[in-house]
């Protein structure tokens, strides 16, 4: 323990009427913290590695700054701080930091705190002050002025077990220096914000985080780490502050505020190299208008930094030509939704080597995937059928409306156009526009879409297989129910093949009929 010079007799009582069951609890991490914090701010983060130590003799944790000296005024008023007019510049802010701090660590842990700087030392002491006749148990200091100069600060806690040395490194782990092992290579700074790659050093125990944000990805503000993120990168805004005195780790939403506002200071360089990092989150979209936990701007931001420099964007687009915008579509726009269900089948079976990212990526020269569809005729465009695919359409109109009367009910059957696009990879489609109010009809199904129309391929209606043709004109007819993953699709689906099994033998005659009215040119 650090000897006094004088007896406390002789020290000078200074009360901090802060009474001493006042309700604010401090974890051991947060009370060693901001004792360090001090020290942190002191010495300076350019000097931090080289200026401060810490040691553990015997039971007596030991803070040394060197060359360090201030005034234990600072130390006693509520809200005072050295760091007042440079805040950005501080850990620390408050000004109440080691008041709270030095009374959780006697009144909670059973530590006694002696500190010594310039000409004084003190130590915190539990006292008494009188209000309204009633004695309350209050903190002070014992401070002693010898006029002898202390050419360095030193803080004394005691007695300090061997059990809590884990969460020490921690809480020097979790201050910001370019030396910190947990520090891999910089990426890029600026005089606001810094981004590091994360060293093979794994984070001790206690270090901060944010709740449902695992990784090893570190988020530092005002110089402390205060989240988590799931990439190996480490992201650091200098100048960005919580309100809370309580100093809780970042929520998800802020760990998100704290990339958007580094990633708007960013080079196209840092850019590039972050955004390859975040590749999973390429096409990603928010949930809703509400998600601010989305990583959305992040990526839209990164992308327009690199596409001010003509040599990162030419770069970025040579070594990832595969990428294909895929703009967010509304579930409500059927027409938007169509086109993307079509041109996603299309991509798919066209042998095209692609990824789908977010619409960010288009000023960085990725092609739309609709139109890229659309370039290269994968559209299936529906037209009005010549008379003799008119006479082919009729005929399933009339076994369609004759086996399911009770199914659709008094709905009429809707226009059937035909497909001449033979890249198109679908044999038939739908235009379905939702109903305000869906239609039971007599076999107890509701109709929840109007067809406007359907399209077939036009190669179906001339094939002999009857079979197939009647199959893609019901399944697309089917979706007066519901669209394709839609358990009232599937249900619907169900029933109309029930039905032809009980039908078999006026399918058998229908068969016939449509092998027979086959044109000539197309009969085997």
């Amino acid at each position: 323990m650090m000897k006094m010079l004088v007896q406390e007799s002789e020290g000078k009582r200074i009360p901090l009427n802060l009474i001493y069951d006042y309700p604010v609890r401090w974890s051991k991490f947060s009370v060693l913290r901001d004792f360090m914090q001090n020290f942190y701010d002191a010495v300076g983060r350019q000097e931090w590695h080289s200026r401060f130590t810490y040691e553990v003799k015997d039971d007596t944790l030991i803070f040394r700054a060197v060359d360090v000296g201030f005034s234990y005024d600072w130390l006693v008023y509520i809200g005072a701080s050295t760091k007042r007019k440079e805040s950005g510049n501080y850990a620390g802010y408050f000004g109440e930091g080691f008041k709270i701090a030095a009374l959780c660590a006697m009144r909670d842990y059973g530590w006694q705190i002696e500190i010594a700087a310039k000409d004084w030392k003190l130590r915190v002491i539990k006292d008494g002050l009188k209000v309204d006749h009633q004695w309350l148990p209050s903190l002070s200091y014992l401070v002693w002025e010898n006029g002898k100069i202390h050419k360095d600060n030193l803080l004394h806690i005691h007695p300090f077990l061997q059990e809590d040395i884990p969460i020490l490194k921690a809480v020097y782990l979790s201050f910001y220096f370019e030396e910190n092992i947990l520090f891999g290579e910089k990426i890029w700074s600026s005089p606001q914000a810094a981004i590091f790659f994360r060293s093979k050093y794994p984070k001790p125990d206690n270090y901060p985080s944010t709740y449902a944000s695992t990784g090893e990805g570190i988020i530092f503000t005002s110089y402390q780490a205060m989240g988590s993120c799931s990439y190996p990168l480490i992201f650091c805004l200098h100048n960005y502050r919580q309100n809370d005195r309580e100093r809780s780790g970042l929520y998800k939403i802020q760990v998100i505020d704290v990339i958007k506002r580094i990633a708007a200071l960013m080079t196209p360089k840092a850019s590039a190299l972050v955004l390859e990092i975040i590749k999973d989150q390429w096409n990603t979209y928010p949930r809703s208008a509400y998600d601010f936990e989305s990583w959305h701007p992040i990526v839209q931001c990164l992308t327009q930094n690199i596409a001010r420099s003509e040599e990162h964007k030419t770069r970025w687009f040579q070594t990832h030509p595969e990428l294909v915008v895929a703009s967010q579509v509304k579930k409500n726009d059927i027409v938007s939704v169509n086109r993307r269900r079509q041109a996603l089948a299309w991509i798919r079976n066209a042998g095209i080597k692609y990824r789908l990212v977010q619409a960010g990526f288009k000023v960085l020269g990725h092609p739309v995937l609709e139109d890229i569809c659309d370039k290269h005729g994968g559209f299936s465009i529906a037209q009005e059928p010549t008379n003799i695919e008119a006479d082919r359409i009729h005929l399933l109109e009339s076994l369609t409306a004759d086996l399911y009367k009770d199914l659709f009910g008094s709905i009429s059957l809707p226009p059937c156009k035909v497909i001449e696009n033979k890249r198109s990879v679908w044999r038939g489609m739908a235009s379905c526009i939702p109903l305000k109010k869906p239609f039971v009809t007599p076999y107890g199904l509701k109709i929840r879409y109007r067809l406007p129309y359907i399209a077939m391929q036009r190669d179906i209606l001339f094939n002999h297989r009857m079979g197939e043709a009647l199959s893609v004109y019901l399944h697309e007819m089917a979706h007066m129910f519901g669209g394709d993953k839609s358990s009232a699709f599937s249900n619907a689906l169900t029933i109309m093949i029930g039905i032809l099994s009980d039908k078999s033998d006026q399918l058998a005659g229908f068969q016939i009929m449509w092998e027979a009215s086959l044109p000539q040119k197309h009969k085997i």
